[in-house]
């Protein structure tokens, strides 16, 4: 959808004498379509791009600016970082990031990646061997004189809370430039895969972007179709104690709504949280004891080592049944998780492995990223 806005743009040119010429410029804008993501916008304007953020953290009301610009750089807007396009190099701080640049085909920006042990990509794994693309460390432990050594264009970062300013302004400290992103805090599995428009805003590559999403959107909508008409949905729960407390998935989260999507009942659906909510391990095994599938179990590897943490679960109609299926079948040596890496580009191929669990008459698929366990 395009826009044509007109704006009046008032420069006050003072001379010695303080004498103000007002000048008019009326600028084309285009805003492109963003359908899911509700974390940021981009404003296109002549010879630049405004990116905006929000929510970028639980609890944080402040927005981020980010001005990029072609060739000249455009009057002052407050409080944005300016960054000339299109960029040339990147660092990373999040796996998510390499797995848009990857299927952007711009993995060769990247100089510095923070949990370079973790990655699961073969060709991120290749340029990190050659050392074209160096550890960072992480947040606490960051490698900062490296950083400075590489001088990407900007280091992408995310934040967790409001400590995540210490290293931001760490970074800002030493003329580093810092672009958070903020994907995770999507409830929508496709507005998470919607942050590929983002990224692609810092190297001109909209026009590839859209195309990528709109092939994701495609086949996602295309299983929607099938389950929509689901009338017999089975129940599932996930995640394991830690701690004697069980972190499961919150009611607006996205991995509730991929439960939803793939045709599934999940069992708590009674809540707002977007992200986890806790609750005790004696009230799990009370309410998820008749359920019929159990997903997510983390580090766990088999049914046998699900049992052997608490004999309790030997009973689980889940287990009795052998409806255990964890999302860690491409994982490295390190445990590095593929799932939490080229997942959030492909919630697609993530939504067909929970449709062959749930309904497998349904979809002709072999499980990607999910297992079961046995």
């Amino acid at each position: 959808m395009k826009k044509i806005i007109y704006l009046s743009i008032i420069f006050f040119l003072f001379s010695c004498n303080s004498d103000k010429k007002e000048s008019i410029q009326t600028i084309e804008t285009v805003q492109p379509s963003i359908k899911y993501a509700k974390g940021f916008t981009i404003d296109k304007f002549d010879g630049y791009k405004l990116l905006t953020l929000s929510n970028v953290w639980k609890d944080e009301e402040s927005t981020f600016k980010y001005v990029l610009y072609n060739n000249e750089k455009p009057g002052t807007i407050e409080d944005a970082i300016y960054i000339k396009i299109p960029i040339k190099s990147i660092a990373c701080m999040s796996l998510t990031h390499i797995a848009f640049l990857e299927r952007l085909g711009l993995e060769n920006s990247i100089v510095a990646l923070s949990g370079c042990d973790y990655v699961t990509s073969s060709k991120i794994i290749k340029l990190i061997a050659l050392k074209k693309i160096k550890e960072i460390g992480v947040q606490q432990n960051t490698n900062y004189e490296m950083l400075v050594d590489e001088s990407p264009s900007f280091v992408m970062g995310y934040g967790i809370d409001a400590s995540s300013n210490n290293y931001i302004n760490k970074l800002k400290t030493l003329g580093l430039d810092v672009v958070l992103n903020a994907e995770y805090m999507e409830t929508s599995p496709l507005g998470k895969a919607e942050w590929i428009k983002f990224i692609a805003a810092f190297y001109n590559k909209e026009k590839l972007a859209d195309s990528i999403f709109n092939n994701i959107e495609k086949e996602y909508l295309s299983l929607l179709e099938i389950t929509n008409k689901i009338k017999e949905k089975p129940t599932v729960f996930a995640g394991m104690p830690w701690n004697g407390a069980w972190y499961i998935p919150g009611a607006k989260s996205f991995q509730a709504k991929l439960f939803k999507d793939a045709g599934a009942k999940y069992l708590w659906l009674d809540n707002d949280e977007q992200a986890s909510l806790v609750k005790a391990k004696e009230v799990i095994i009370d309410e998820a004891f008749e359920a019929d599938y159990w997903l997510n179990q983390n580090s766990y590897k088999s049914e046998k080592d699900i049992i052997a943490f608490d004999g309790k679960f030997k009973g689980f109609n889940a287990v009795k049944k052998h409806k255990l299926y964890n999302n860690d079948k491409r994982i490295n040596q390190s445990s590095g998780n593929d799932y939490w890496e080229s997942g959030v580009v492909s919630p697609h191929v993530i939504l067909k492995d929970l449709i062959e669990i749930f309904h497998p008459q349904l979809v002709e698929h072999e499980l990607y990223y999910y297992r079961n366990l046995k």
